[in-house]
């Protein structure tokens, strides 16, 4: 039965490996992006005065369609300079757009899809305070001529408190940890 399985994704991997140089040629970005940075500066978060020290890493890929992808994570830990405590917010996943015009309703939309772990807030010895993973997508329609924004619709597979919130978790999980 294990070899059933074994042999089934190792073949399985063999097709994907041989549709990929096809897929990847059909899709070449016109533009890519990459960077990786620190930094350490006073901030002021949810209204409580901070140190942050932050830790990023960026690939972004612009296409010829318009869309773009973005593969990037980051971490910052906020350290409430008055009592010590800190919060550690992080995030690593694709974020991928795109923009559709829509000509007969007079309408642009912008549709979103963040996959992976968009926010994770914890405390600095590492208990999870909240955790949002998995798959959010947001389709936000404007009208052209106006500019008026029209509506979105919001597509959640996954845990995603902040998102169920109206993403007003944050501060509250944030000030709670912090003083």
């Amino acid at each position: 039965m294990a070899r059933s399985i074994v042999r089934r994704a190792v073949f399985a991997a063999l097709i994907v490996a041989l549709a990929l140089p096809g897929a990847t040629l059909a899709a070449r970005p016109i533009a890519a992006f990459h960077d990786h940075f620190t930094d350490s500066f006073p901030s002021d978060i949810c209204g409580i005065p901070v140190q942050v020290d932050l830790v990023a890493s960026d690939n972004f890929f612009e296409y010829a369609d318009g869309s773009f992808k973005d593969a990037a994570s980051f971490m910052a830990t906020y350290t409430n300079p008055d009592n010590g405590k800190a919060v550690v917010v992080s995030s690593a996943g694709t974020v991928s757009g795109t923009a559709v015009v829509d000509q007969q309703a007079n309408t642009i939309t912008f549709g979103t899809t963040y996959k992976g772990l968009p926010e994770k807030i914890q405390t600095a010895h590492g208990r999870v305070l909240s955790r949002d993973a998995g798959i959010i997508s947001f389709r936000d329609t404007f009208d052209l001529t106006t500019g008026d924004f029209l509506g979105t619709e919001v597509t959640i597979r996954g845990p995603h408190p902040e998102a169920d919130a109206d993403f007003a978790l944050f501060c509250d999980v944030v000030t709670g940890a912090l003083t």
